[in-house]
């Protein structure tokens, strides 16, 4: 996302014409052997895109010191070359990858659904949890081995001792996600960036640099073409833009041109072009753009705020007040005993319940989505 915000800042202002690319090698190539692990996933719905590859003989150990300063600089320790390259790739990307020990995948399967409530699932914090009817999976022929897109199990993951990886690159649904994360209070980069949108066309795009760069660190090959189911690829979002409300939302007066050479840059693809309107495909590393007033925000903020012209004068209309009586009364005996000499204290209306006893707990309001698992009840 800063690699195209900074093409199209240069691309605009210096008109050098620059384009972010993602650095992988063309011509990706397989050993042409048979997938050695099936996929099948059983929510589409939480899990429109699942891809992997298989990567066999690999050595597990030290990352290159190259690798150990590039996440060093950005405050991740390194943990090994596997670990490291998941975690490189997330913060190069935005992309979340798992690696699988392929030894640890009984039956040669990885499913991707839902289990019954309550079914226990020990996590790679040593820690058992209680899974919720919600929480998606990722299984194997007998067991359940990751919570899809939030935390990793104990018992498939990969070793010094691994020889043999699965490699998971997909889309989960940010609803579906955000809620297991929360309710297991599993805060973790993965589910952040799940939570908030990935960019689902670049699925296989990233699991590929991650996989050539996983043979170029830790050896090994590529063992069977790259698992990509898919059967309901994603539509773009289409939005139109006119000029004169361009003009009205931003105040400035922007050329056509201009306008249309900043959202490109951007990666929007114009689908219809008139001369007071533009209608574009928005691109899907922005699932927050949905409505024209998203896309005058780009054009601000890659032209520049300060470069707003800003009017000699501002008309602005008064207000009512429509506060009750009893509200009125409340701010001036708050008033009237503050400037006695009185302390006002404003205490913040959610709190943990951990501090409060079960006779209490029974009587207040436990929220289901809290912010944080400190501040979880009114």
């Amino acid at each position: 996302g800063v690699a195209r915000d900074v093409c199209a800042w240069l691309s605009h202002h210096d008109k050098k014409g620059t384009t972010a690319v993602l650095p992988y090698k063309n011509g990706f190539k397989t050993n042409g052997q048979p997938a050695p692990i099936s996929v099948t996933v059983e929510n589409s719905k939480d899990c429109p895109r699942y891809a992997g590859i298989s990567i066999s003989n690999i050595t597990v150990g030290e990352s290159p010191d190259w690798l150990k300063r590039r996440l060093q600089a950005i405050g991740v320790k390194s943990i090994n070359n596997i670990v490291d390259i998941t975690n490189f790739i997330l913060h190069e990307t935005g992309q979340p990858l798992h690696a699988f020990d392929a030894d640890k995948i009984t039956g040669g399967t990885v499913i991707v659904k839902n289990l019954q409530e309550g079914t226990p699932f020990i996590t790679l914090d040593d820690k058992e949890r209680k899974l919720t009817g919600q929480d998606l999976m990722i299984c194997n022929a007998a067991a359940p081995m990751c919570i899809a897109g939030v935390y990793g199990g104990k018992d498939s993951g990969v070793t010094t001792d691994t020889k043999n990886i699965f490699l998971e690159s997909a889309w989960f649904s940010p609803g579906s996600i955000r809620k297991t994360s929360m309710h297991h209070g599993l805060r973790t980069d993965a589910a952040t960036r799940f939570e908030k949108g990935v960019d689902i066309s670049n699925t296989v795009t990233v699991l590929k640099r991650a996989a050539e760069l996983i043979v170029e660190l830790c050896g090994g090959e590529l063992t069977g073409d790259i698992i990509d189911i898919y059967p309901s690829p994603a539509n773009p979002v289409s939005v139109g833009l006119k000029f004169h409300y361009l003009k009205k939302l931003s105040g400035k007066n922007y050329h056509g041109d201009a306008v249309k050479n900043i959202l490109t840059s951007l990666g929007f693809e114009m689908i219809k072009e008139g001369q007071d309107e533009l209608w574009m495909n928005v691109p899907f590393s922005k699932p927050d753009i949905s409505i024209p007033a998203d896309i005058v925000e780009e054009i601000m903020r890659i032209d520049g705020l300060d470069n707003i012209d800003i009017p000699a004068t501002i008309s602005i209309a008064p207000g009512s007040d429509t506060a009750s009586e009893s509200t009125t009364l409340r701010e001036k005996l708050a008033n009237q005993l503050t400037g006695l000499g009185f302390n006002e204290v404003f205490t913040n209306s959610i709190t943990n319940s951990a501090y409060y006893a079960e006779e209490v707990l029974s009587k207040s309001v436990k929220m289901l989505n809290s912010l944080s698992i400190e501040l979880d009840m009114l």
